[in-house]
């Protein structure tokens, strides 16, 4: 059986799924407008001129067709809808899935009435339409056809790779993440809340993981408020590091403006950490309130310093929220269980297709 992905090859959820169908004996194929390699597949380089930015996904429609037509799959998968997910409907290939993630639902429709239409066109004409939780879904439902369903699969973590270990007692604690340091995922607003416990007298180390075009900024202002002493930029790290950066942490921080799930918060909770984040989007899929961690409005900087404070003076709390999130990943997220919705509605695909 033949799988064709349209998505980045790069990045971390697409190699994760390709390479789960790859272990499982699918003949897997990427077609991508990045290059990388991933084990076990072909990945097949669309030289997209990036200058050109989105509408090289219109530019080179008719190859990128051509190409999927000559592969011939059983399953054409687009990850993404408003790039890859155009493409995989303009191809008329089937069966389809298109899988949504975020901001190709959240924030592109509303950009123009161009990327509204592109929206409408890439979820009527896919076979199936998943989305990585609830909310998210319900936040596609609204440009699908009349009676046209969103399966939700989510995005697990890996629970053997992902567990929790003993910590160091440290004087102070320390709060962060891995992510892409962009600006919507409202770093400046963290940094902004650690320099105001500061000044109440309360010491919080914060470790940002990942680099994007927002980490310049985040430095000159962790320096103007002079808790540069205090920050620390890690840089990109490989998946298989992640871990051992969250082992570092004590609070996993997400103050995100906008989210379409947040897998960052699963892993961390896998890992025993307590998560303060947004109350926006897909979080409160992934972050149990009170339980597993603390929902703060996005963007309130004194509701970040206020849930900070709580986690660093009550160490207790800490553990009783790292174990129920623990707990909530292993009933949930399991990665092992999610992948197994979706070899299902693979094979619900296929057998429509015959």
């Amino acid at each position: 059986m033949r799988a064709v992905y349209l998505a980045d090859a790069p990045y971390i959820h697409t190699r994760r799924w390709v390479e789960h169908f790859a272990r499982l004996g699918w003949d897997a194929h990427v077609i991508s407008f990045r290059p990388a390699e991933i084990a076990g597949a072909r990945v097949h380089h669309i030289d997209g001129l990036e200058t050109l930015g989105k509408p090289r996904y219109i530019v080179h429609a008719r190859r990128v067709r051509s190409l999927i037509r000559e592969l011939r799959p059983d399953v054409l998968h687009a990850l993404h809808l408003t790039s890859y997910g155009f493409l995989a409907g303009f191809s008329g290939v089937q069966p389809s899935i298109v899988s949504v993630w975020g901001t190709d639902v959240l924030e592109a429709p509303r950009l123009t009435p161009l990327h509204r239409w592109i929206t409408g066109y890439a979820l009527a004409r896919a076979g199936a339409v998943t989305a990585t939780g609830m909310r998210l879904a319900e936040a596609t439902l609204p440009y699908m056809p009349a009676g046209k369903p969103v399966s939700v699969i989510p995005y697990g973590v890996d629970l053997d790779r992902f567990r929790p270990a003993a910590r160091e007692a440290r004087p102070a604690i320390t709060v962060g993440a891995v992510a892409r340091l962009s600006p919507e995922k409202g770093f400046e607003h963290l940094l902004r809340a650690v320099a105001a416990l500061d000044a109440r007298g309360v010491t919080v180390h914060v470790l940002l993981a990942g680099d994007g075009p927002a980490r310049p900024a985040l430095e000159a202002l962790a320096a103007e408020l002079r808790i540069a002493d205090r920050v620390a930029f890690a840089g990109e790290v490989a998946h298989d590091d992640v871990p051992g950066v969250l082992q570092r942490l004590d609070v996993f921080a997400m103050p995100s403006t906008w989210e379409g799930f947040g897998v960052g918060a699963l892993e961390a909770s896998a890992m025993g950490l307590p998560v303060v984040a947004s109350d926006i989007h897909g979080i409160p899929d992934v972050v149990v309130d009170g339980e597993t961690g603390i929902l703060v409005p996005a963007r309130d900087t004194g509701a970040i310093a206020s849930a900070l404070a709580r986690l660093a003076g009550d160490p207790a709390l800490r553990r009783a929220m790292g174990a129920a999130g623990r707990a909530f990943v292993e009933r949930r997220y399991r990665w092992q269980d999610n992948a197994a919705l979706m070899e299902a509605l693979y094979g619900e695909a296929v057998g429509h297709g015959r």
